[in-house]
């Protein structure tokens, strides 16, 4: 059942349109991600949901009622901000305390309200200390339980981890995955990271100016890209200029060498057809039935636990992945070298 729908959502400041066309329905318990670059509208889409923007055109419906046109404090909707928005003039307890508090909840409800807050985000024993006195990572468990305590209908994420360093950000996406499903709450995440998005989300709602790119699960978003921004935006992708050969077998050439793929990204071909294939689906050698390419190694990068073999080809370029250990054997810089990669883990765009 839908629990939160976004019809014809389309928004506009002055003459910059930054929102157009956005239709989503998202069912109840749900966590859906908005993923996309630095001004392609997804922090807007969610002010438009929390309230702190209303749509130039199209209605908002939550629990099958209109709010549209509703003021934040009438929709229920809890939010957590980048930048945590604590009161540093009140103690954990007191921040979390604070929605309760606005909505006149009786005093001995509300104090096991937060008591029950602060035993969800681990911080039983913070209660009485400062914003000032708390780490980033902790300071964020607190504006996530402020957001929570008021038990809204939805709950609103706007990058709330980007302030952090990388170890905490993964520590603290488990920990935000464990609280929404513990809760069933339905929530909106945005951010900019294709590995939260990926890894938090039963839906990722993929954008680019404005625009919905592609919905879907994250396995569908990643390994079956319906657009060219999809593909290169989310995670790594060869993307190779090729000639169409026959377009019902998807057969190409690139260099004087013939491959195929395993499908389209559209229903019709044209124009400038490339082929795309992930890094980390290229592996060294010959193998029958298998397309290759040949090229000269041009760079190899240590990135952890994966290698990245950069080939040279006469007018393009070809990046493999290998898993990184100690055994590992590796072309040198300057040697021609073969790859071979499946049919069936390329297609056309």
């Amino acid at each position: 059942m839908t629990h939160l729908s976004l019809t014809n959502i389309h928004k506009q400041f002055a003459t910059t349109t930054v929102v157009q066309d956005f239709n989503l329905e998202i069912e109840k318990g749900e966590l859906i991600s908005f993923l996309g670059p630095s001004g392609c509208g997804k922090t807007t889409t969610l002010r438009m949901v929390a309230g702190f923007e209303t749509p130039t055109a199209g209605a908002i419906v939550l629990d099958g009622e209109d709010i549209t046109a509703q003021p934040p404090n009438k929709r229920n909707v809890g939010m957590v901000f980048q930048s945590y928005a604590l009161f540093p003039n009140l103690t954990v307890a007191q921040n979390i305390a604070f929605g309760l508090e606005v909505r006149k909840m009786p005093a001995a409800e509300a104090k096991q309200r937060v008591k029950e807050m602060m035993a969800l985000i681990h911080l039983e024993e913070f209660g009485g200390r400062y914003p000032s006195q708390l780490s980033g990572g902790q300071q964020q468990r607190v504006a996530l339980a402020r957001a929570l305590a008021i038990h809204p209908h939805v709950l609103l994420l706007d990058e709330p981890l980007s302030a952090l360093d990388a170890k905490i950000r993964v520590e603290l996406r488990q920990e935000i995955r464990r609280i929404q499903q513990q809760l069933g709450i339905t929530t909106i995440y945005v951010t900019h990271d294709q590995e939260e998005a990926l890894s938090l989300s039963d839906r990722v709602v993929v954008m680019s100016r404005g625009r919905i790119e592609q919905v879907g699960a994250p396995f569908e978003i990643y390994n079956y890209p319906t657009s060219e921004f999809v593909a290169s935006f989310v995670g790594q992708i060869n993307l190779l200029p090729v000639n169409l050969v026959q377009a019902g077998e998807r057969v190409v050439r690139i260099e004087g060498q013939t491959l195929r793929a395993g499908r389209s990204a559209s229903h019709s071909l044209g124009g400038d057809v490339r082929l795309a294939v992930r890094p980390e689906e290229i592996h060294p050698g010959h193998v029958e039935g298998h397309n290759h390419l040949s090229g000269q190694v041009e760079s190899i990068a240590y990135l952890g636990s994966i290698v990245r073999i950069r080939l040279a080809l006469e007018d393009a370029a070809l990046s493999m992945d290998m898993f990184n250990n100690h055994t590992l054997h590796l072309p040198q810089v300057g040697e021609q070298f073969e790859v071979h990669f499946p049919v069936e883990a390329c297609w056309l765009i």
